[in-house]
């Protein structure tokens, strides 16, 4: 995935031999797209935000600039049935402008954003303990508390809901305000090869071995002995270091030495699923906003649309429109299982209300099916992170990285890579 990819680019730019061990038939892992018959579906991570400065980075060192979009976030939210349009190229201006929230609403905003400004540069994908300290509070409970019921349903909720699938009952704090930051970036970033583009730019300059599941990894103090599949015979062989980039289960069995801090937080991790829908449309929607999110209490199920065809460039031929549909994790894990069809005409059912009826609109589909997307982030969360980050010895010779710490994504895994490799880099200077 983009985590063991972005380790491996920088211990080869580094100037280490490094080798790859990829158990699917593809790179990039949750960063994946689907190209036919003319039409690019991102199935996996599906937005590279504003906020992604360290994928913007790379993706312009790789010399991927020229396919690169820049797009502007133009959002709607339902209320009582009907879309509220908001522009957040001015954000303030469209929270304050809207009738989507009532004058007392707009007032307690002010104190949460006082909050978000305060904490601004402890959301990092660096460091947690910043964020961490005030960790304390679901979206929920600090809402009730400190907010209104309106801005729980129609603001919080929707920021956790929207982008994370998540239920702001259980949410951290800590969630809802990175989420808020990304939002006062008013644009986001599309590939037109898509998502994919990146890591499959990465892994042609690197020796990527796909189909090679790894059974164990040894550390023998002296060396690391790693156990993989390769062509249905059991190969092993020693390395001076090795970075473990798979989510947690099968780090957990693969690397048995692993400290206890660590084992502790792995097992207390639990995963975001997603059966996404990605649709494309004879001809584009039936209204100008890139994206929607959707409140609770408008619609349990359905958390939010994107339209793929104004967030990137090539995904469909001049004329049609793509949107992709997420569902909250709930219905994403009971539905799992479920027939196509059956998923489908759920969804249909949910997009109705802002789009009409789709069912006889869709020319083609992908469905992703993914039991394993992002970490939840529960209240305490970025304190069990900030304990994972101080047990982690910088002169090991097997380092971890993913989508742990501090927060779930693109970016964050890219991120986490970096800082493997620079350990191990030092390690062996």
């Amino acid at each position: 995935g983009m985590a063991g990819l972005s380790a491996g680019y920088q211990l080869h730019k580094a100037g280490f031999s490094t080798t790859l061990l990829e158990v699917n038939d593809y790179a990039g892992g949750r960063v994946k797209s689907i190209r036919r018959d003319g039409y690019t579906f991102d199935v996996g991570a599906f937005i590279y935000l504003g906020s992604y400065d360290d994928s913007i980075e790379l993706i312009k060192e790789l010399g991927l600039e020229n396919q690169l979009g820049k797009f502007d976030a133009y959002g709607a939210m339902p209320k009582n049935g009907e879309l509220k349009f908001l522009d957040f190229n001015k954000p303030i201006r469209a929270i304050l402008g809207t009738d989507y929230l009532t004058a007392g609403s707009k007032l307690k905003l002010v104190k949460l954003m006082a909050l978000l400004f305060k904490h601004w540069k402890d959301l990092n994908y660096y460091d947690a303990s910043g964020i961490a300290a005030i960790d304390n509070d679901t979206v929920q409970s600090y809402c009730k508390r400190e907010m209104n019921d309106e801005i729980y349903e129609y603001v919080a909720g929707v920021v956790v809901r929207g982008p994370w699938l998540s239920n702001p009952e259980t949410t951290s704090i800590g969630q809802m305000l990175w989420t808020m930051k990304n939002f006062f970036k008013p644009y986001f970033y599309g590939l037109d090869d898509g998502m994919a583009a990146l890591p499959e730019a990465i892994a042609r300059r690197l020796d990527v071995r796909l189909n090679s599941p790894v059974s164990n990894v040894a550390d023998h103090g002296t060396h690391v002995e790693v156990t993989w599949v390769a062509d249905g015979k059991e190969v092993t062989e020693r390395f001076d270091g090795c970075i473990i980039t798979t989510p947690v289960q099968p780090a957990l069995a693969m690397f048995p030495q692993m400290n206890p801090v660590a084992q502790d937080f792995y097992r207390n991790t639990t995963y975001i699923s997603a059966l996404d829908a990605h649709l494309v449309l004879r001809g584009k929607p039936n209204n100008p906003a890139t994206y929607i999110m959707v409140p609770a209490c408008e619609n349990i199920d359905l958390c939010g649309v994107i339209v793929d065809s104004l967030k990137a460039r090539k995904r469909v031929p001049e004329g049609m429109g793509m949107m992709t549909v997420f569902s909250r994790d709930e219905w994403c894990k009971k539905n799992m299982e479920q027939s196509d069809q059956v998923v489908l005409d759920q969804i249909f059912a949910n997009l109705k209300p802002y789009y009409g009826d789709l069912s006889n609109e869709v020319v083609t589909y992908e469905l992703g099916r993914w039991p394993v997307v992002v970490p939840k982030m529960p209240q305490g969360r970025f304190k069990q992170i900030v304990a994972y980050e101080k047990s982690i010895d910088p002169q090991a010779r097997v380092q971890l990285a993913g989508d742990l710490d501090p927060i779930g994504g693109v970016n964050a895994a890219l991120v986490s890579g970096k800082k493997a490799a620079a350990m191990l880099a030092r390690r062996f200077a």
